[in-house]
């Protein structure tokens, strides 16, 4: 493992450099895979709990980047790290409709997504990643990253809309959303809710849509 103290990498021991063309690869969060072609990754379902001294948060430790550097020279310097993000990006929004008039949004939301698979089989020499097939489908919890909005990071994977694929919890109520997607690694995908109705109704008028983005 490297560690960046925001002005060079450090290791725990010295590292040789061979007089020959090296190839390079840099995973984060740091892994020990046994074999580079082939490696099962395992996405926190829990993506809410905080960052500790020890440890990286629930969200952190499922954003998975990689990076590769081919044929380089000792003569060439420094080896240059171009990293990508090769899991998806989800990001839930909860926006007030027009009917929902002046009232607050509720202080215990929670949002959790269903029915994905969080096991990714990793390909690390060419830097991709596919939805293991034997995977069982879980249910991630959402980090809260602001009052109306949340996040979490999902193994690339389609979901059809018959699918129940976001819940939404305020007051005690949970609403379940089906949503199609079709999750791409690299992208940040953003599915908006919309609530339409006033909230001391017992029943709440619920819109979803969605975007894709870099």
């Amino acid at each position: 493992p490297l560690v960046y103290n925001g002005t060079a990498w450090n290791g725990n021991r010295t590292l040789y450099w061979s007089d020959k063309p090296c190839d390079f690869y840099a995973i984060y969060p740091y892994q020990e895979p046994q074999s580079i072609d082939t490696y099962l990754f395992d996405l926190p379902t829990n993506q809410n709990t905080p960052e500790t001294e020890d440890t990286l948060s629930g969200y952190e430790a499922a954003d998975l980047m990689w990076a590769k550097a081919t044929k380089v020279s000792r003569e060439d310097g420094a080896v240059q790290l171009q990293f990508k993000h090769m899991m998806s990006k989800v990001v839930v929004k909860i926006e007030k409709g027009e009917k929902w008039g002046d009232y607050e949004l509720p202080k215990d939301i929670t949002v959790h997504l269903y029915n994905t698979v969080t096991t990714a089989e990793v390909d690390f020499t060419r830097g991709s990643l596919q939805r293991y097939a034997y995977g069982e489908k879980e249910t991630i919890t959402m980090k809260q990253t602001s009052e109306d909005t949340f996040a979490a990071i999902v193994v690339p994977q389609n979901i059809e809309r018959r699918t129940p694929l976001v819940e939404v919890t305020m007051e005690g109520i949970a609403y379940l959303l089906n949503y199609s997607m079709s999750f791409r690694p690299g992208y940040q995908h953003t599915i908006t809710v919309t609530l339409n109705s006033n909230p001391e109704q017992e029943k709440i008028e619920i819109n979803i849509d969605g975007e894709v983005g870099d």
